[in-house]
């Protein structure tokens, strides 16, 4: 999170003001200040040491922000009505000034041109966290290097060893099936799929009619002649131009200039950031997949994969949902499915 330090930019008058009715607050080094989920009474100003904010990504801790002497924290909540969106932990021994709610909501009542700068600062702030709080970007998985589980009904990981395994109506066109999806991929209007490998259930994306998921069935998706009448062909590079041009379009449309200012922001950053996940990347994922799938005891349930989000979805017999980047795939499997 960029330091925005409005504080100190106030005139001697209204920062004495503001600290008129704070408290001076010693924190050693480790101690919480507070914690995401709690309830939001005050901000805080750093007088020395400094802070660090950071979330918690299905129990992985991430840093959102380091604070040092003069900056504050903690408003976004009470200006929001929100309940706390990150924890602040003191990273060393700190003095912090505690302001409570109300009197920083007067001061900034009082004064229009801080208000002003306030309202720039929130605007700024509430990006950066949206950012950071997504498991998935609109790039993908944290730029490629977090791997996220997240754990279903604990019962079901805890017999999946014992259930027996059948052979779906999938696995007996696998072989047939991975070459289609490559194809689907790299070759088409498709930019993304999610396959059932237990009920042969495929769902397809294209360009073609971005607002919608179609529905095939893999029986289906194997025949060439079916391939050829549902899905029109189109190469990597151009599809990839095509997917930027839609997003340029989409942040300059008309519906978008009317929405506030932080999401047109968020909007053009977007833009900015993406690219396609690299062609040699969904090949090796698609690669490994029936590897994947007959493996002893665990075995891939379905998958999803696109070439706009570098974020390949994964679940296996034992519940929970992992998702990974393409560039930490192979890395995955070795470290993780062992283990399952």
């Amino acid at each position: 999170m960029a330091s925005k330090n409005i504080f100190k930019r106030l005139r001697e008058r209204e920062l004495g003001l503001l600290l008129e009715g704070a408290d001076r607050l010693s924190f050693s080094a480790g101690t919480t200040v507070f914690s995401e989920g709690d309830p939001a009474d005050a901000a805080y100003i750093v007088d020395s040491g400094s802070i660090v904010l950071s979330i918690d990504k299905q129990g992985q801790i991430e840093e959102v922000a380091a604070l040092g002497s003069g900056e504050f924290f903690g408003e976004m909540a009470i200006f929001k009505n929100d309940v706390r969106a990150v924890t602040a932990t003191a990273q060393s021994d700190c003095v912090l000034w505690r302001v409570g709610s109300a009197n920083l909501k007067r001061l900034i009542d009082s004064d229009p041109a801080l208000a002003e700068k306030v309202t720039a600062l929130l605007q700024s702030r509430q990006i950066e966290l949206f950012l950071k709080e997504r498991l998935v970007s609109t790039t993908g998985v944290a730029g490629g290097g977090l791997h996220v589980s997240i754990k279903g009904d604990p019962s079901l990981r805890e017999t999946a060893f014992t259930r027996e395994r059948y052979t779906s109506i999938v696995d007996k066109v696998l072989p047939t099936l991975l070459p289609a999806l490559r194809h689907l991929l790299l070759d088409t209007a498709v930019y993304r799929v999610f396959v059932g490998l237990n009920n042969g259930e495929v769902r397809v994306y294209s360009v073609m009619s971005p607002f919608t998921e179609e529905l095939h069935t893999a029986g289906k998706i194997v025949s060439e002649a079916y391939m050829e009448r549902h899905f029109p062909p189109m190469n990597y590079q151009a599809k990839s131009t095509f997917i930027l041009e839609m997003l340029n379009h989409i942040g300059n449309s008309n519906a978008f200039r009317q929405m506030p200012d932080e999401w047109r922001i968020l909007m053009q950053e977007q833009t900015l950031q993406w690219r396609p996940v690299p062609r040699e990347r969904l090949e090796t994922v698609i690669d490994h997949l029936l590897d994947m799938r007959r493996m002893p005891n665990v075995y891939l349930r379905n998958f999803g994969i696109s070439m706009v989000q570098d974020a390949v979805r994964l679940q296996f017999n034992c519940d929970g949902t992992h998702i990974v980047s393409t560039a930490e795939y192979q890395k995955f499997l070795e470290e993780n499915i062992s283990s399952e």
